[in-house]
């Protein structure tokens, strides 16, 4: 597909051919009929007075010593000669020739009843000059008019693309993570009908969307209940018949399978709670002073779980416009995988960095580290040790995605034990953006 720039300069050079090739086959059609004219009109004046002449004067003594010659000789460039039959070429029409640089026409007419013609002969160089003059003429106005026509061309063509440039913006503007409706105000009445049909379309991938959201979290809610009533049943069979060992044993397996289906169920509640996140209206905010204040309470909750927990934050302030539900899922997530792969006394750090390019938010865990030939954020993917659904890193991609940061998990190269998991924001897209 052609870009702008490219179909504009396309426009200008295909409407400058067409509008040049017309305006030189006008005025090249155009001289030659002048220059075919004019010569037809002294060819034509020439016969007109080789007929006068020959209905007048008999011989040359009687036309040299008419009174009317004065007028003939006032037609300058003029030749006219009375001559015998003898020297007589009999040439049909007006002939032209070249002699000493000079351009001339001659035409001879036969006297009817006498052995004698007259020869006129019309010096055309100043004709020629003027034709010649016409050419030059001709083409300094094709030179000056294919420069106006490339200007009209090209004022035209920006005037035509600005409807198309108006339209591509509204395009470019649209959050591609938020489907807005594109406004209408200022569109050209041309492309109304198309700016109408995209808000329709977007009418109808909302629909579809929050209709899907609706299933996954009312699937999930129903799921939900069942699991709890046999969790709560089996709780109350194993504190009955605790002292059975085999009875103890199954219930104690119906309660863990229980438990990851609710994990299961929790996951796909939050994919659904994902989906219409992915359409949160971003807010402007310091990133650091989310983390900060959510860090807090994981601080709490890895001092519950006897790890170690840090953070540390080298960039005082980064606020950009953000959506803080589909940042806080793979922030959670990140940190939640941390603390569960630490060893107690482990530690989990969280930092901060800036380079060239990135803001760059780690979570460095000291668990056993990670297989990176695996593909962690496929859907259900889990490690030997994990007893999740292996939906939590799956979901943290789709809302990186949706927001527009790179994630990534990788061994740490410190030479230290564990994982280092990895958000980015772009510097050039969410700040020059902003």
């Amino acid at each position: 597909m052609l870009s702008k720039r490219s179909l504009k300069n396309r426009f200008v050079i295909e409407l400058s051919v067409s509008m040049t090739t017309i305006l030189l086959f006008a005025i090249i059609i155009l001289s030659i009929y002048f220059s075919i004219t004019l010569k037809n009109n002294i060819k034509q004046n020439m016969r007109d007075q080789a007929s006068y002449i020959i209905e007048r004067y008999s011989s040359q003594q009687e036309y040299d010593e008419s009174i009317n010659k004065k007028l003939l000789k006032n037609l300058s460039g003029y030749e006219i000669n009375i001559l015998s039959d003898k020297n007589y070429n009999r040439q049909k029409g007006v002939v032209g020739y070249t002699h000493n640089g000079r351009k001339f026409f001659e035409l001879t007419k036969h006297y009817p009843n006498y052995n004698q013609y007259v020869k006129i002969v019309r010096d055309i160089s100043k004709e020629e000059r003027l034709i010649s003059n016409i050419y030059s003429i001709v083409l300094v106005m094709v030179i000056v008019s294919i420069i106006f026509i490339m200007l009209f061309s090209y004022l035209l063509s920006q005037k035509l693309m600005q409807p198309i440039e108006l339209l591509t913006n509204r395009f470019t503007n649209m959050n591609e993570s938020m489907l807005e409706y594109m406004d209408l105000k200022d569109l050209p009445i041309e492309f109304l009908k198309l700016g109408e049909s995209i808000n329709l379309l977007i009418t109808k991938i909302k629909t579809f969307i929050n209709y899907r959201k609706e299933l996954y979290v009312g699937t999930a809610h129903e799921l939900k209940t069942p699991l709890a009533v046999m969790r709560l049943k089996n709780q109350i069979t194993l504190m009955k018949y605790k002292q059975q060992d085999k009875i103890k044993e199954t219930l104690q397996q119906n309660i863990e399978s229980i438990d990851t289906l609710n994990s299961m169920v929790h996951n796909i509640l939050e994919y659904g709670r994902a989906e219409g996140a992915q359409f949160e209206k971003p807010q402007r905010m310091n990133l650091i002073k989310l983390m900060a204040t959510k860090a807090e309470e994981y601080e709490l909750l890895a001092q519950s779980q006897n790890r170690k927990f840090m953070y540390h934050f080298s960039v005082p302030e980064f606020r950009i416009n953000v959506q803080p539900l589909l940042f806080m899922q793979i922030f959670r997530n990140f940190i939640q995988n941390a603390l569960r792969f630490t060893p107690e006394n482990g530690l989990v750090k969280i930092e901060t960095r800036m380079d060239s390019e990135n803001f760059i938010i780690e979570i460095i865990d000291e668990g056993i580290g990670i297989d990176e030939s695996k593909d962690l954020f496929a859907p259900f993917f889990r490690s030997q040790e994990s007893t999740g659904a292996g939906l939590g890193l799956f979901l943290a991609q789709n809302a990186a995605q949706s927001m527009g940061v790179v994630i990534n998990i990788e061994n740490r190269k410190d030479d230290e034990q564990g994982a280092v998991a990895t958000i980015r924001f772009s510097l050039t897209r969410f700040l020059l953006k902003d």
